[in-house]
């Protein structure tokens, strides 16, 4: 039976300006990490929610790095697992009456992660998706990396095919009536070819959110007028515009890509959108390995087609 990778790019964050002007920081930013994963490490997120039959029942879930294997080419195969709560029906053989009791359950996600070319590839399970292990991912890496006297801040992100700025707008504008727009965007994690680019012009964007130390900026637009937002109008097209002039190297699509960039919409009858939800990059394992080593050997293939295909 196979398997579907998915791929998650792992961005630093807090130090990105730090890389820009000078690339081997990077390179030791990206050792610290290897280094500071470590088994047991855990976070719970609270207050989850499961609804079945019009009743809401509550729990939390506890997210855990396990069986975590170093490898001498600065890889890690790993595995998260996730326990949680699962409500299940109880029935009373006398009377035929139900009812829902909780039985803790654990998920098992297998990893593999090149630290240095910042790709994490993984295949998800029944009760553990894709979307939930790349938050995981992204917690676990903070917790690891907020042992240091001095923090860092990683952001995780999906790999999606990409989108240019004129098909969101379509998209957008296909949806209709929108009541709010959010457009997210992150400094780019660049490879060397960008680096060199923005360390011999970084040009106006970069210039200003490194003078101003913005590592992450959050545009919310908002409409209660019955006809919605006007995307066309100026005042929301200098904010697209933005994504197109992050650099004149990077495009639209890489910059979506690779989580750089995201934007949801909402319009008036609650119908959601957003560039998160475009189709993951994927792959195929045709069965499931039998050990680590094999799983580590196939996904180092994979991550490098994909880094290839990206180019």
């Amino acid at each position: 039976m196979s398997i579907t990778l998915y791929f998650s790019k792992v961005n630093i964050n807090s130090h990105i300006f730090d890389v820009y002007e000078d690339k081997d920081r990077l390179k030791e930013i990206l050792k610290k990490l290897y280094l500071n994963i470590e088994e047991d490490v855990s976070y719970i997120k609270q207050n989850l929610n499961y609804v079945e039959h019009g009743n809401t029942y509550t729990y939390d879930a506890e997210y855990k790095f396990n069986l975590i294997d170093k490898l001498n080419d600065n890889t890690i195969a790993g595995t998260v697992m996730k326990t949680s709560t699962l409500f299940v029906n109880q029935v009373n053989k006398e009377t035929g009456d139900r009812k829902k009791i909780p039985v803790e359950n654990s998920e098992v996600i297998e990893f593999y992660f090149d630290v240095y070319k910042e790709i994490v590839t993984f295949y998800k399970t029944n009760r553990f998706g894709h979307v939930e292990f790349t938050e995981a991912f992204q917690e676990l890496v903070n917790k690891c990396m907020s042992k240091e006297s001095e923090q860092y801040h990683f952001e995780v992100a999906l790999l999606r095919e990409g989108l240019n700025v004129e098909d969101i707008q379509t998209q957008l504008k296909a949806i209709g009536k929108l009541e709010t727009l959010k457009i997210e965007i992150i400094p780019p994690n660049p490879d060397d070819d960008l680096l060199d680019e923005i360390q011999e012009n970084g040009e106006e964007y970069i210039t200003d959110i490194k003078e101003g130390n913005v590592t992450h900026t959050s545009t919310i637009f908002t409409s209660k007028e019955t006809k919605g937002l006007n995307i066309d109008a100026k005042i929301i097209q200098d904010e697209f515009k933005k994504v197109s002039k992050i650099h004149s190297k990077l495009t639209d699509e890489e910059a979506t890509m690779k989580g750089y960039v995201t934007v949801e919409a909402t319009n008036k009858s609650g119908r959601r959108y957003s560039t998160n939800n475009n189709k993951a990059i994927t792959d195929k394992i045709e069965e499931k390995p039998e050990n680590f080593m094999k799983f580590a050997t196939i996904c180092k293939r994979k991550i490098a087609s994909v880094v290839n295909s990206l180019k």
